[in-house]
């Protein structure tokens, strides 16, 4: 399945504000939120300028805004860029944000060449270009300075088929066997081969093939890391655990450590790739 800019774009224009509310509504997404601004607050320099891309109705933004010194917002969803503005007037950080844009992550023409320090692209954005992956990294990388941190957030498929598998037993019985083998072999969800009715057409990844994505550029992967490890425990016993304060304070610190944890990188929701551009010509 080809890449359509329309879907991911009609979805987010439906969400109405639950992508804001998703990374604090329950165990689960504050696990997601504490891993990403863990490693968000150790890469981006307060006199960075920073790209966020899919940036959704702010829950990062909010949090990037006071780390650098320049940010501009992009999404692809004109519905969670106006979102996104009002958040950050609600919280009086509006006049702080150079620039909101809508737009597709593989045309970013709008912006010149090395034109930030750091590009942000965390929760999966890459996740939805399925065929045009490698356009999307060559943009980001296009538009990031020489020596710049390129922090890239994608969907974990093993982690995601652990924590959804009764999901899958389900879908399976509506697609067949021979669906279920393509999504295992393959993470992605398209319309021919697995045709969800959310339409959430993406393609999840494992840890080999993000590597192999970046090894085709002129990139040093810096750090890799899981998130959303112990969503694994259970929506159940995440929660029972979250209304003991002093146990929930102890498991988000060993909740970013555990996720640093080579053998646990495919075992997350998330995956996060930190990477350093190289001062040579770009390739790919």
């Amino acid at each position: 399945m080809s890449y359509d800019p329309a879907i991911p774009r009609d979805r987010y224009d439906n969400y109405e504000d639950r992508e804001w509310l998703r990374l604090e509504r329950d165990g689960h997404g504050e696990l997601l939120y504490r891993v990403h601004l863990d490693i968000l607050e150790r890469y981006i320099k307060p006199g960075y300028s920073v790209l966020e891309l899919g940036a959704g109705s702010g829950r990062y933004t909010k949090d990037i805004v006071r780390m650098c010194e320049s940010l501009t917002v992009a999404d692809i969803s004109g519905h969670q860029i106006e979102f996104n503005k009002a958040k950050m007037r609600e919280l009086s950080l509006f006049d702080k944000i150079h620039s909101f844009h809508v737009l597709d992550m593989i045309d970013m023409s709008v912006f010149g060449d090395s034109a930030f320090d750091c590009v942000v692209c965390i929760g999966g954005v890459i996740d939805y270009l399925l065929d045009r992956e490698r356009d999307g990294m060559r943009e980001m990388l296009r538009v990031l300075k020489p020596g710049g941190i390129l922090i890239v957030g994608a969907m974990s498929f093993i982690g995601a088929s652990l924590y959804y598998l009764d999901g899958i037993r389900h879908e399976k019985n509506t697609f067949g066997i021979e669906a279920t083998r393509w999504v295992f072999d393959t993470g992605i969800q398209d319309a021919e081969h697995y045709p969800v009715p959310s339409k959430h057409y993406v393609h999840m990844m494992r840890s080999g093939e993000m590597d192999a994505l970046f090894a085709q550029f002129p990139l040093e992967v810096l750090e890799r890391s899981s998130a959303g490890l112990f969503t694994q425990a259970g929506d159940i016993a995440l929660e029972n655990a979250r209304q003991d304060a002093e146990l929930w304070k102890l498991i988000i610190e060993k909740e970013i450590a555990f996720t640093k944890i080579p053998g646990t990188l495919d075992c997350g929701m998330n995956m996060i790739y930190v990477a350093k551009k190289s001062d040579g010509e770009p390739h790919g």
